[in-house]
C-alpha cells in the first residue's frame, strides 16, 4: 500500500457530524496526524439549518446566526411566551457552518479533503479501509458520519417515525415580524391524525423562516408541505404578498431502536448513524458535539475512539419510548402532550429534561403532567416489548 494512501483518520461524510470531528481534531495536537475527509459532493449549498439551545456558548459561537430568549408557544387552546431564560435558542444555517469549517480545515496542511463515491468500508487486521471510487484507503480509525433512511433495518420490536419538515425563508415587504420573539411549535393547524406544528425564527421584521414539520410514520407528498405553508402564511400570518428567498427539506428518524456505534473494531459510526439523533424531538446538533468532542478526549488520552453506547437501558430511553409508543400508537395527540408539558411546567426545566439533564424528582413531576391513561398504557407496552 503507497503511504500517500494510508491516514491515520479517515471520516466518511462531511456534513454536520463529520466536519464537527474535522473541526475538533484540528484544535488539539492531533492536528498533525494525517486526516483524509472524503465526501460525494462539495458543502456549498444552505441545504439545512440547526437550532438547539444551550446555556453556554459553543465552539461556533461566532456562526450563530440567531439568538432567542422567548419564544412562543400555541397548542391545545393554550397560548403563552415562553421564558427560555437562562436557555438561549440558536439557529446556524448549514452555509455559514461548512465555509465556517472548511475554511479551518483548509488552513491544516495534514488534513485532506476527497470528493468521490464511498464503495465499502471495512476493517482489516491492520485497522479499516474504505474504496472511494475503486481506490483504497487504509486508516487506524474511520469516522462514518454516512446515514441513509433506507439502511435502517426496522425491527418490530421499536417504535419508529419520521420527522419531516419543509421551510421557506420568506421575505415580506411590511415589517411583519417581531426579531425577538419566535414561534417554538404552533399546533393551531389542522393535524390529520398525526403530530403536525409550525415554527418561525424571525431574523429580522421582514425576513423569517417558517418550517412545517410532522411526526408520522411516512412521509407526505410534496404539495401538501406547500399547501400547508401557505395556508399558515395567509391564516394565521396574515401575510399576503412574499417573497420565497430559499426552502429546505429533511426527514429525521425518530425511534428507540439502538443505533450501531461501531461496524467491527476500527470503524465508528458518528452523528445520526451513530445514534445520536434524540428519538422523541429529533435534536441532534449539540448530541453531535458532545460525541466528536468525546472522540477527540479518547484519542489524546487514551489512543482508542471508545464513544459513549447508546444505552437501551438508561431512563431517558425509556421516557422516548413511551412518548414514541403514545404518538405511534395513536393513543393521545402530539398537540395535547405538548401542550401540557409547556402549560403545567417551566419551559427552562422542560428544555432541561429534553437536553437528559433533569433528575428523577424533575422527572416524576414532569411525567405526572402527562395524560394518564394513555402514558401507562404505553408503559405496560413497553415494558413488554409491544
Amino acid at each position: 500500500m503507497n503511504t500517500q494512501d494510508h491516514f491515520d483518520y479517515i471520516i466518511a461524510g462531511s456534513g454536520c457530524a463529520g466536519l464537527s470531528l474535522a473541526h475538533h481534531l484540528i484544535q488539539t495536537p492531533l492536528r498533525e496526524k494525517k486526516i483524509l475527509l472524503i465526501d460525494k459532493v462539495d458543502k456549498v449549498t444552505n441545504d439545512r439549518t440547526w437550532c438547539f439551545w444551550e446555556k453556554e456558548v459553543n465552539p461556533f459561537e461566532e456562526i450563530v446566526h440567531k439568538t432567542w430568549e422567548n419564544m412562543h408557544f400555541h397548542g391545545n387552546g393554550f397560548s403563552k411566551l415562553l421564558d427560555l431564560s437562562p436557555y438561549q435558542y440558536k439557529m446556524i444555517r448549514g452555509i455559514d457552518f461548512y465555509r465556517f469549517v472548511q475554511e479551518k480545515v483548509a488552513a491544516c496542511k495534514n488534513l485532506k479533503i476527497l470528493q468521490g463515491h464511498i464503495q465499502k468500508a471495512e476493517n482489516t487486521p491492520e485497522g479499516a479501509k474504505v474504496i472511494v471510487d475503486g481506490k483504497t484507503f487504509t486508516s487506524e480509525w474511520i469516522f462514518n458520519s454516512i446515514f441513509s433512511q433506507r439502511e435502517v433495518a426496522h425491527d418490530a420490536h421499536y417504535y419508529h417515525l419520521l420527522q419531516h419538515f419543509k421551510g421557506w425563508v420568506v421575505q415580506t415587504e411590511q415589517a411583519i415580524f417581531q426579531p425577538d420573539k419566535a414561534t417554538l411549535m404552533d399546533f393551531r393547524i389542522k393535524q390529520y391524525n398525526d403530530t403536525r406544528f409550525i415554527y418561525v425564527l424571525p431574523t429580522d421584521e421582514h425576513t423569517a423562516l417558517v418550517e412545517y414539520t410532522a411526526f408520522s410514520p411516512d412521509l407526505l407528498e410534496s404539495a401538501v408541505y406547500d399547501r400547508e405553508l401557505k395556508d399558515y402564511l395567509h391564516n394565521f400570518l396574515k401575510i399576503g404578498n412574499y417573497k420565497i428567498l430559499h426552502e429546505e427539506f429533511g426527514v429525521i428518524p425518530m425511534t428507540n431502536q439502538p443505533f450501531q456505534t461501531k461496524q467491527g473494531k476500527h470503524i465508528v459510526n458518528i452523528g445520526t448513524a451513530g445514534g445520536q439523533t434524540k428519538p422523541s424531538t429529533g435534536y441532534t446538533f449539540t448530541r453531535i458535539q458532545k460525541q466528536t468532542m468525546q472522540i477527540v478526549h479518547n484519542l489524546l488520552h487514551e489512543k482508542v475512539a471508545v464513544t459513549e453506547k447508546v444505552s437501551s437501558n438508561s431512563r431517558f430511553w425509556w421516557y422516548d419510548s413511551i412518548l414514541l409508543n403514545v404518538l405511534l400508537k395513536n393513543r393521545c395527540s402530539g398537540k395535547k402532550i405538548f401542550t401540557r408539558l409547556f402549560k403545567f411546567n417551566n419551559a427552562s426545566v422542560v428544555l432541561e429534561f429534553l437536553d437528559e439533564q433533569t433528575n428523577i424528582f424533575q422527572e416524576l413531576r414532569i411525567t405526572n403532567t402527562m395524560p394518564h391513561i394513555p402514558f401507562l398504557k404505553a408503559t405496560a407496552d413497553v415494558l413488554i416489548g409491544g
